[in-house]
């Protein structure tokens, strides 16, 4: 039998075969400029595509020209893409370093004072230990009793909660209250524990204070079979209820529930009293209000002043994380007394050139249904924003392909991996993906890629997305 060394007819094979248009390189042969559009057709040409709407867009990051495009000048809903244009106008408005302010001011003479009067303004990075420092800072300048407790909140209710979101998300961790009083992102986890065979599974939260915020229907009973571990939730976020039902096998422990917190300036405040407490300083009343009292104090009654993180941290967060609190507060903060945030986000994007016709948004997360966009416009704001002075810094805010954010898991061994940095977005039947792509011996490219009205699973979409970017990023320059 002839015996033929397969490594070397396949070398022998490709010495000899013209290729046309393309050089093979590892397991990504390289494709001409003029053959791309064909490629990314062929693939949503499949049946399964077909009655999706799909936008496509893939242009040169410094120039206008373009290699692709479907549906481009047509409105899709972003789903997280729509954090792209709020984390951009942030940026363009305020800087990388600016800072949330949150004003204590006080009244009365120490060391028992009249008043403390905490000013929200959205700070979304407000933890319970930067409670407890600011209870060691009250008892540090000499106070031992405050009469009235005040937290302030001026947000409108309309404002914290989302008249456009899914009355089915609020219960849940990515669609908490969005007021200007935030403790711990507004959210809180929850499990259960099987200890006592035949009796329920014992509650653990992750935070008993914020626990309190739900009235929780505990119909989870403990089993003998170790197996068990089937637990229904039914939240009714508008009454502040969860319904549980299920089995639970003895010792075991249930997967986590991530909640949002029905009365975040309750939990602010009570939270707040137990640093306080800790500290042995006494509170006599406390008060929650929404009118403006700072002007009945001075500068001279503004005890301190707690600092929020940076934009650029706060910008990171929210576009590798897809975090929709911080999207929301980064939003607000555009607004002004005679502007509403919209307006002022399209102003600010406009100086870079974007096209305030091409999107309209109706929050800064990307949750509402009711928020348009083009890919056009997205590709316009990743290409404005990139020749500003915030252009680095935004860029890696984005998570990169294979290896960190919301892109870490996907892209694994490709030839994107690494080389892709963009925004996210998933709802039911959306799916959405915008960024800058690096290409070998070749000008960086902007992509935007979004699909609506489609009954394909989320993995089978986010495959077929990945797929296009990985076609785009084997592009070349032929003679």
């Amino acid at each position: 039998m002839l015996k033929i060394n397969l490594k070397i007819a396949f070398s022998f094979l490709f010495a000899i075969t013209p290729f046309y248009g393309y050089e093979v390189k590892a397991q990504n042969p390289r494709i001409c400029e003029q053959d791309l559009a064909r490629e990314i057709n062929a693939i949503l040409d499949n049946p399964i595509h077909q009655r999706a709407t799909w936008g496509v867009l893939v242009q040169h990051l410094n120039s206008d020209n373009i290699l692709y495009q479907l549906n481009d000048e047509k409105y899709f809903i972003p789903a997280s893409n729509a954090k792209v244009l709020t984390t951009a106008s942030a940026l363009l408005k305020f800087g990388a370093d600016h800072q949330i302010s949150t004003p204590i001011h006080y009244t009365g003479e120490m060391p028992n004072i009249d008043t403390l009067t905490i000013i929200g303004q959205g700070d979304p990075t407000i933890t319970s230990e930067k409670l407890d420092e600011i209870a060691q800072s009250l008892r540090d300048r000499g106070i031992t009793g405050i009469n009235q407790l005040i937290i302030q909140d001026n947000a409108p209710f309309s404002d914290i909660i989302n008249g456009t979101w899914e009355n089915s998300d609020l219960p849940y961790y990515y669609a908490p209250p969005v007021g200007n009083i935030i403790l711990n992102q507004n959210t809180v986890t929850m499990s259960f524990l099987g200890q006592r065979v035949n009796q329920p599974a014992t509650i653990q939260w992750s935070d008993n204070m914020a626990g309190r915020q739900w009235r929780v229907i505990n119909n989870v009973i403990t089993t003998d079979n170790p197996d068990d571990n089937n637990i229904r939730l039914i939240p009714n976020w508008r009454e502040s209820t969860l319904e549980v039902t299920g089995e639970l096998g003895v010792n075991q422990e249930s997967r986590q529930w991530w909640l949002s917190i029905p009365n975040p300036h309750q939990y602010f405040l009570d939270s707040l009293q137990v640093a306080l407490r800790n500290q042995n300083i006494s509170v006599s009343s406390t008060r929650i209000v929404n009118a403006n009292i700072v002007d009945h104090l001075t500068s001279e009654n503004q005890l301190m002043e707690i600092k929020s993180e940076l934009f650029s941290e706060i910008v990171n967060t929210t576009n590798k994380d897809s975090n929709n609190l911080f999207a929301e507060i980064l939003l607000r903060q555009l607004r002004s007394e005679n502007v509403s945030q919209f307006e002022e986000q399209k102003a600010v994007l406009s100086t870079i050139n974007v096209d305030p016709q091409a999107y309209n948004l109706r929050d800064g997360s990307g949750l509402s249904r009711q928020n348009l966009i083009t890919p056009s416009a997205m590709v316009a704001v990743l290409q404005g924003i990139s020749n500003t002075e915030h252009g680095k810094m935004f860029r890696q805010s984005l998570p990169m392909a294979g290896v960190d954010g919301t892109l870490r898991n996907r892209f694994q061994d490709s030839i994107s991996q690494g080389n892709f940095v963009a925004k996210t977005g998933t709802l039911t039947g959306v799916t959405a993906l915008s960024g800058y792509l690096e290409v070998e011996n070749y000008p960086d490219l902007v992509v935007s890629i979004m699909v609506n009205k489609s009954m394909e699973s989320g993995v089978t979409l986010r495959e077929t997305t990945d797929q296009i970017v990985d076609t785009v990023a084997r592009v070349r320059v032929c003679e």
